[in-house]
């Protein structure tokens, strides 16, 4: 197995080698971002070989071929296999599912910043469109079945929150009196000015939260899109 790209910690310790996945399956909503997002950042991995790579060029990622991310928040690294991903999609039609494992991880030290260099810019857009789209467009069902984002599941209190901050160069901005929790985070006006991707919320972060929020949604509120 060869890591060909990782979001993280290079040299980060794996506790539980026990497999548990994160899967994305053509049910969830969150299906067809989760695959535009991962795809994205696949291109401009391969585009980084075919010019780093001595005139050689870059070879299609096979079976064996992983990507890693890891999450501060959750304690977590993730390992994507692209292939059963990427051959779908340049196939013209969406994979039936993405599947992420997942293996428990140590701890990052607080208030620790992932330096993506050049990509950070790239990933927090992905990231930004990821959740900012969920979240806008399950808002009106939200409110009609629990009412005032206070009301709302707190997982998706929490990502409210997290949205808005996307929208704030990363930064919390809460202006409601709201106190939201997730995993070890918890933020409240207190916070405001606090910077938070890439420093709380790594990329696998932001994955598991996705899972959550799909997996909080209420009964029958899945997407109900005809599939490819």
């Amino acid at each position: 197995m060869t890591n060909r790209m990782i979001l993280g910690h290079r040299r980060r310790q794996i506790f539980d080698m026990s497999t548990n996945y994160l899967r994305f399956v053509d049910s969830d909503y969150s299906l067809k971002p989760i695959a535009t997002y991962l795809t994205s950042l696949h291109s401009f991995a391969t585009t980084a070989e075919v010019y780093n790579n001595h005139g050689k060029g870059a070879f299609p990622w096979g079976l064996g071929d992983v990507a890693l991310f890891d999450g501060a928040a959750c304690d977590v690294r993730l390992r994507w296999s692209p292939h059963e991903t990427i051959l779908p999609m340049v196939c013209n039609c969406w994979p039936r599912e993405v599947v992420l494992e997942c293996f428990a991880a140590d701890p990052i030290a607080p208030d620790s910043y992932l330096n993506l260099g050049v990509l950070e810019h790239f990933i927090f857009s992905l990231g930004q469109s990821l959740l900012t789209t969920f979240v806008e467009d399950k808002k009106p069902l939200l409110k009609t079945v629990f009412g005032k984002p206070a009301a709302w599941p707190p997982i998706w209190n929490f990502a409210r929150v997290v949205r808005n901050a996307m929208s704030h160069g990363g930064k919390i901005r809460i202006d409601d009196g709201a106190t939201v929790r997730w995993r070890r985070l918890e933020y409240s006006e207190l916070d405001n000015g606090r910077e938070i991707v890439n420093v709380d919320l790594w990329p696998a972060d932001l994955f598991v939260l996705i899972r959550e929020m799909e997996d909080a949604l209420p009964s029958g509120a899945q997407s109900t899109e005809t599939k490819d």
